[in-house]
């Protein structure tokens, strides 16, 4: 097939299933010894209770954030909207921080103490980053009320009637991916901007009261608004589709798979990909890879326990119960947050291609499609959290490379040898984690500059050899930037001030 697909590669792992499957499995294997349960958590209206978990024997470690009630004899229970959950009360140290909303509500009572229609677009701003859509919108709409006559809210304004009307059905571009995913039985669900194609689904989330393709809906709206509003708040207006996007949704990874050799792709242990030159970004669900069905297989096992404790009224009946459902509460959680980081990132490729920022017929750049959607890309606490969420695996990736002087630089990067290379070596995640470091700190810090190299690339003829090519783009940004040897220094400057929330809550202790 014609074209560059755009693939998704997990972080953390060369492929969807390493992202997570050896933390957790070693999470669960303690589990099963020790008996020990943790989980995810949501927070309180006003304080929110943050625990490190550093896992048994492994590097990895969980961040909880939740609700803490500790009980007699030294548990605690964690609440959450899918149950409670249970652990040893000496296995978790917990730090007692405010909460987004309280954060949010101090923000406001500072900056807004000046009402002015800049200090709203500041407020807006901060709460789409850090994922309060809402929050921003309705910000904007009070700006608009203090002075509907500002040309910054008249733009915005505007913007989101755009964005807020639904686009009208495509009957030829339905009939196109059917017949290119050979899905004459696959349904096809609609909301104002996306056309899901998935298998027949009636069971609801037990939360949510949605379905899968619902749900996946639902959050490729959320990116699709904050997609614009992102660029639009630092002044630069994109073009919305006047067409449905086109998404597939399968929900078996072994369908997902088998589609992906119809298409002679190529392509290994991904989850997901956009085709630029068909316009259609294909997805699965999570659970149904090997790993999870393994895992579900234990979860069976664990209920089936349960059930016994039940019958026999064994003492530890209630153990056992809290256990079982822990375990299986914490396998959702992982499932879902896997589907939001696929979704998220490829809902962005596919709208950078269908917005004029990089046209699908033009020159593919592997480090500033990948760096774009990895910045979008949202995989915390299995919900939309915001923009450029500082993700521990690709900042682990830049900082193995950070003192690289080949495979670290600017130029190594902006040349576009680095996905090149590190496919060579095998895994393409430490080119992942250098497209994205670069990109957040361009978006954050240098995004005029970073969007008139964005223009001046798209310039480059598509059959530019890799060579020529690497040599021009190195030569634009250095056109459109100016010094690299300081924009280097300004970027690891700039990194070194970048924290994981685990990071930031470790320093606390």
């Amino acid at each position: 097939m014609a074209g560059n697909p755009i693939e998704y590669q997990m972080p953390g792992g060369s492929s969807g299933r390493k992202r997570w499957s050896q933390p957790l499995m070693s999470l669960l294997a303690w589990l099963m010894v020790s008996g020990l349960t943790t989980s995810l958590g949501l927070s309180r209206n006003a304080q929110a209770d943050y625990a490190i978990y550093q896992i048994p024997g492994t590097d990895a470690g969980l961040l909880l954030e939740g609700e803490t009630n500790y009980n007699p004899g030294g548990t605690v229970t964690f609440r959450h909207p899918r149950g409670s959950l249970y652990f040893n009360a000496r296995d978790l140290q917990v730090i007692q921080t405010p909460t987004r909303q309280t954060i949010f509500k101090r923000k406001s009572g500072k900056i807004l103490s000046e009402k002015t229609v800049e200090n709203y677009i500041k407020l807006a701003q901060w709460a789409l980053q850090h994922g309060m859509l809402k929050e921003c919108k309705s910000l904007l709409s009070d700006a608009w009320k203090l002075d509907p006559t500002d040309e910054k809210i008249k733009k915005l304004a505007s913007l989101m009637v755009h964005i807020n009307r639904p686009v009208p059905n495509n009957s030829a571009s339905e009939a196109h991916v059917r017949d290119l995913i050979g899905g004459s039985r696959m349904e096809m669900s609609r909301s104002k901007h996306f056309a899901l194609f998935h298998d027949p689904q009636s069971e609801k989330d037990a939360v949510t009261k949605m379905t899968r393709a619902e749900m996946r809906l639902e959050l490729l709206e959320k990116v699709y608004e904050s997609y614009f509003l992102t660029f639009a708040l630092r002044g630069f207006y994109l073009r919305p589709p006047n067409e449905p996007l086109n998404a597939v949704l399968f929900s078996e990874h072994k369908d997902f798979l088998l589609m992906e050799r119809r298409l002679e792709m190529g392509l290994k242990q991904i989850a997901g990909f956009y085709l630029p030159e068909e316009n259609v970004s294909f997805f699965y669900d999570s659970g149904t890879t090997e790993v999870f069905l393994y895992l579900k297989q234990l979860t069976d096992k664990l209920d089936e326990m349960k059930e016994q404790a039940k019958r026999t009224r064994s003492p530890n009946a209630a153990h056992i119960i809290r256990f079982a459902n822990t375990v299986s509460l914490l396998i959702d959680i992982e499932h879902e947050s896997e589907d939001v980081a696929t979704v998220s990132h490829e809902a962005v490729h596919q709208l950078a291609a269908n917005t004029g920022l990089f046209p699908r017929d033009g020159v593919f750049i592997r480090w500033v499609h990948e760096g774009l959607a990895s910045y979008f890309e949202s995989s915390k606490l299995a919900v939309w959290s915001g923009v450029g969420v500082v993700d521990q695996n690709r900042i682990s990736y830049y900082r193995a490379l950070e003192g690289d002087p080949v495979r670290g630089s600017v130029e190594f990067i902006v040349s576009d040898l680095g996905f090149i290379v590190e496919t060579a070596l095998g895994d393409q995640l430490p080119a992942y984690g250098q497209a994205w470091a670069l990109t957040h700190y361009l978006f954050t810090e240098r995004f005029d500059e970073l969007i008139r190299f964005y223009g001046k690339s798209r310039k480059i003829p598509v059959d530019t050899p890799p060579k020529e090519k690497g040599m021009e783009l190195v030569e634009l940004f250095n056109e459109c930037f100016g010094d690299r040897v300081t924009l280097e220094l300004e970027w690891r400057r700039y990194m070194r001030t970048l924290r994981t929330d685990m990071e930031q809550l470790a320093e606390e202790l």
